[in-house]
């Protein structure tokens, strides 16, 4: 077993990469007067590729890179600070990422780099402090003043980034001090940065507990898996909502350069939004031109033509674009804006045919309000489930076909951890202890629900975080698996059976050094679950679920974080930079199969893939793509 730390202690805590509620005020980090000169006289474009200082981008990330630098280290940093005052974010976070390896020797782009510290995107914002984590002490002099007079969020990322740094940050001791005197919400987070940089004073408690023994659980055998009757991908995760595909006959190694570019689809406008499969119709959603202005679109093609059928208006847009995918349910089709609107609608048409509104409707509130709506909802036989996440309706059942309330879930008090409202996570149905219960990740932790008349069963608080609880839980018969990242971790909890009540028994918990999936989810595939490690990090990992053993974990294959699916003995990382990798699922060893980029879209390449008719569908901002991962006859 390898354990990797270096990765996937930068960027761990609250806020670290994440937005706030006031992020909207970003900060562009703009160059200085003469370097704007410099880009006047020297960028020039072509073809797409940004050229600085008469060579273009890819070049001086080359150059950053490289072990047999051609060019001397000082004029890289330059071209590269010129690239970080793109209006192309793409162009940003290249420029950031060859920074971070470069560490000290780029130490003039401090002061540009700590300017992006409250950008309005995540993708930016991580980028920027994983370069100044690696300038080292160089680059605390530049931290040291944002955490004074930093606007937004900037001076607590700055603490942050003052925390993976370390011991040798020792100069800020005393302006985090004063910060943390100045303002007494941030003593927490202010204190565990101080017992980074200072181990002498770190508060043991908050530490990862020591390794224990653990009694393994039995694992209930795994189901056979099998395709949908139709064979489609009908809702986010699959036919399961499991992240695992039933398809056969896939390469079982990727020739040079991947797959089969089989076709490209563009104008499904800016989003997260994976792609749901059904009747020979493409399903997503995403932000599109509508007139003078822009508004959030649910969007079908025809699979076969990629003819765009309809697109149906859902709401306004939000600054990154809608993350719900579809669920389709024979004839209809349901969607969750950013905003809350719940629409059902004619899958064949666009037509809609009932639609809620979750804040106004049911009091509904996301434990983070800048991120909005995300949950792609559930159809179980005939209910609409879904989390508006209020105080008197957290969960709702409505009548699919009409919209009617058939009940609702009120939180009652479960623990301190976690927020207040929704999640950022989708409902899974499950069989557990004979009765059918709706099992979700909330602001305030995992809860089962019995699906008859929305009565909590059980509940479990230790894994909620206070900023944002993303990954879908996985379940296998009575035992339920979940993660989240902001330095919390992972858990496997057994839900007991006891007279006519469930309880929820802890077996094991894993911390945030162990394992925490960020938002690239986990997947369980016989006794053991793979995912993507750390925050913001897509380190890949292997875990016996029974006893919590990491058995393998490795570097990260690429920067920022990995979304995760199966397919015919195989896992398909797709990491946010653009990265595509096959890896063995076996707790054998880590075995990549092979890799590829994918065509690269604007922003974060966050959309889950999805696998279907022996196809692998990537999504990224406005591109959809299609490989064909057909073995050949």
């Amino acid at each position: 077993m390898r354990r990797v730390y270096a990765l996937a202690t930068i960027v761990t805590i609250t806020l670290g990469c994440s937005g706030d509620p006031d992020d909207s005020a970003s900060t562009s980090g703009k160059p200085s007067g003469d370097q704007q000169a410099n880009i006047s006289e020297d960028v020039q474009f072509g073809q797409g590729q940004p050229v600085y200082l008469q060579k273009p981008l890819n070049y001086w990330v080359a150059q950053a890179k490289s072990a047999d630098r051609q060019e001397d280290v000082e004029r890289v940093v330059e071209a590269l600070t010129l690239a970080l005052g793109s209006e192309d974010l793409s162009v940003v976070v290249a420029a950031g990422d060859a920074m971070a390896v470069l560490g000290p020797t780029a130490k003039s782009a401090a002061p540009m780099l700590v300017g992006k510290l409250n950008h309005v995107q995540p993708w930016v914002r991580c980028s920027a402090m994983d370069a100044l984590a690696a300038m080292g002490a160089d680059a605390v002099p530049a931290l040291v003043d944002t955490l004074k007079n930093g606007p937004g969020n900037a001076p607590i990322r700055a603490a942050i980034v003052m925390e993976n740094i370390g011991p040798a940050a020792k100069d800020a001791i005393p302006t985090l001090e004063q910060v943390m005197q100045d303002n007494p919400n941030w003593h927490d987070r202010i204190t565990a940065v101080l017992g980074r940089i200072d181990p002498t004073r770190a508060d043991t408690t908050s530490e990862d507990p020591a390794p224990r023994e653990v009694d393994t659980v039995v694992v209930p055998p795994a189901p056979t898996l099998e395709r949908a009757a139709d064979g489609d991908w009908a809702e986010f995760h699959g036919p399961m909502r499991d992240s695992l595909s039933a398809e056969t006959g896939l390469l079982k190694q990727w020739p040079e350069g991947g797959p089969e570019l089989l076709w490209q689809l563009t104008g499904l406008g800016r989003g997260f939004s994976t792609v749901s499969i059904a009747d020979g119709k493409i399903f997503t959603m995403g932000d599109r031109p509508d007139g003078d202005d822009e508004s959030q679109f649910v969007i079908a093609y025809d699979l076969a033509t990629r003819d765009e059928l309809w697109a149906t208006r859902v709401g306004a847009p939000h600054n990154d674009g809608p993350r719900c995918t579809p669920t389709v349910d024979g004839s209809l089709l349901y969607v969750l804006g950013t905003d809350g609107n719940l629409v059902c609608l004619a899958a064949a048409t666009g037509e809609v045919r009932w639609q809620k509104s979750l804040p106004d409707d049911f009091g509904g509130r996301v434990m983070k309000a800048v991120w909005k709506f995300c949950e792609s909802p559930l159809v179980d036989g005939d209910r609409l489930i879904c989390t508006p996440g209020g105080e008197e309706a957290t969960i709702v059942a409505l009548e699919k076909t009409t919209g009617e309330l058939l009940w609702t879930f009120a939180l009652p008090d479960i623990g301190r951890g976690g927020s207040d409202g929704a999640g950022y996570s989708s409902i899974v149905a499950a069989e557990i202890g004979g009765v059918r219960q709706y099992v979700q990740l909330l602001g305030r932790g995992l809860v089962g629900v019995e699906a008859e008349t929305g009565k909590l069963l059980w509940s479990y608080n230790r894994i909620a975080n206070t900023t944002a609880n993303i990954t879908m839980p996985v379940v296998r018969g009575n035992l339920v698996f979940a993660t989240t990242s902001y330095t919390t971790g992972s858990a496997l909890v057994r839900i007991n059976q006891e007279g006519d009540g469930f309880t929820a028994e802890e077996i094991y918990f894993l911390g945030p050094r162990e394992f925490e999936n960020h938002h690239g989810g986990v997947v369980l595939v016989g006794n053991h679950v793979y995912g993507g490690h750390a925050m913001n990090r897509g380190a890949p990992t292997c875990i016996d679920l029974g006893s919590g053993e990491i058995v393998w974990q490795e570097d990260a294959l690429a920067r920022g974080s990995a979304a995760v699916t199966y397919a015919d003995g195989h896992l398909i990382f797709r990491y946010d930079r653009g990265l595509v990798a096959l890896v063995e699922a076996t707790p054998e060893a880590f075995r990549v199969k092979g890799t590829f980029e994918a065509f690269p879209g604007e922003g974060p390449a966050w959309a889950h893939p999805v696998v279907h008719d022996r196809k692998l569908y990537l999504r990224h901002g406005d591109v959809l793509e299609c490989y064909d991962l057909a073995e050949s006859e």
